[in-house]
């Protein structure tokens, strides 16, 4: 029998008889972790490989072998927040399946370390388990990492791509409505003109919380009432605050603002020169456009702590910074605008990601549409 159970309903021993050398007959041999129909499965694809000579013969490499060689070639080839995720993701696929050995890794074994996700605490403190969100970034790292290794040839097929598929359920879109801009608006005259410049700008320009913080005074021009958004600051643990590219290339863009949004970044600019010739030396020097009391750059997480200062001291709808983008690019749709436009405007790589995130904005102004043809064929039809 090929396919031998070893341990109950666990373990299977699949063994295929491929040739003789001299009077010794060759078998390959392989353990199999999971069900008898997976290991049969796995007996049959293992037949095909060997009578094509497509099999990589695997070695013994632990997952957890292949995870560090896998972060060692992402070092200093991608970003530092980025890496850091990687890790942290990394250190919860290697607590939970590291041991098992690269050539031994099925379905069977990887949906069992997503259920292991939903279900426990895999050392965090919580109650509760991951959300499908963050078990799909899993799924997706454990991807590329087998597929680095089909690449390097420790594989010769990505078991991961049979998994189930996580389904994410979208959520709403957090963002302000017109009646609840125009209350925010109405608040923020009550407010430090750095605070109002802030928010004016992010729900003018629908830039990204980044892309704002690395904003400097070279990157305005007051007489074309425009920014150019080529550049971010970014907060890392262990390395601080630092400036980095945008987003994607498409990132880079010039954003035409209104004339009131102007007007409150000339006012919060005389306001800081004013801080600066009063602090003489003691003055950071930095050229950002938002900076701290003293001059130095401020903190990617700043303008958020100002929103949620504002909403809690007027009892505002709580909503994230990166809300105001969506309120921006909500707005926008619902204004008319064209979508080549506002999809260009947000820094979108292209318009199907427009579509995909704010369809539901979309969905209604396709609704208005059909009111309006409604009234208009009714009013010909009487």
């Amino acid at each position: 029998m090929a396919v031998q159970e070893i341990i109950k309903n666990k373990k299977y021993k699949i063994d295929i008889p491929i040739g003789y050398n001299g009077n010794k007959r060759i078998r390959h041999i392989e353990t199999f972790y999971g069900g008898k129909k997976e290991a049969v499965l796995r007996e049959s694809e293992l037949k095909i490989q060997l009578k094509n000579n497509t099999y990589v013969k695997k070695n013994a490499m632990t997952m957890q072998e292949l995870i560090d060689e896998w972060l060692k070639s992402k070092k200093g080839n991608i970003g530092i927040k980025t890496y850091q995720e990687y890790e942290r993701y990394c250190k919860n696929i290697g607590h939970c399946i590291g041991h098992i050995k690269v050539k031994d890794l099925n379905v069977k074994i990887l949906e069992d370390f997503y259920n292991e996700l939903r279900t426990c605490k895999v050392k965090r403190k919580e109650e509760l388990g991951y959300a499908e969100k963050t078990i799909k970034h899993h799924y997706t790292l454990v991807s590329e990492i087998l597929n680095s290794a089909i690449k390097w040839g420790y594989l010769y097929n990505n078991p991961n791509q049979n998994v189930t598929p996580i389904k994410v359920h979208k959520k709403e879109i957090e963002c302000y409505s017109p009646e609840d801009v125009e209350k925010l608006i109405e608040v923020l005259q009550k407010e430090p003109i750095k605070y109002q410049a802030v928010i004016f700008l992010a729900l003018d320009s629908g830039c990204r919380r980044g892309e704002l913080t690395g904003l400097t005074w070279n990157d305005v021009d007051f007489e074309k009432s425009t920014i150019n958004i080529n550049k971010a600051t970014q907060y890392v643990s262990g390395y601080g605050t630092f400036e980095k590219t945008t987003k994607s290339d498409t990132s880079n863009r010039i954003v035409y603002i209104t004339p009131t949004t102007i007007q409150v970044l000339k006012k919060y600019k005389a306001e800081q020169d004013k801080q600066r010739l009063l602090l003489g030396n003691k003055w950071q020097n930095s050229n950002r456009v938002f900076t701290t009391d003293y001059g130095e750059d401020m903190h990617p997480d700043r303008p958020y702590k100002i929103l949620k200062q504002i909403i809690k001291k007027y009892d505002l709808k709580d909503i994230t910074f990166h809300g105001l983008r969506h309120t921006s690019i909500s707005l926008q749709i619902s204004s008319g605008i064209q979508t080549q436009i506002i999809s260009k405007r947000a820094g979108h790589s292209n318009i199907s990601i427009t579509h995909s995130i704010y369809s539901h904005f979309f969905d209604n102004g396709f609704k208005e549409v059909a009111d309006k043809m409604d009234t208009f064929l009714h009013a010909k039809s009487v």
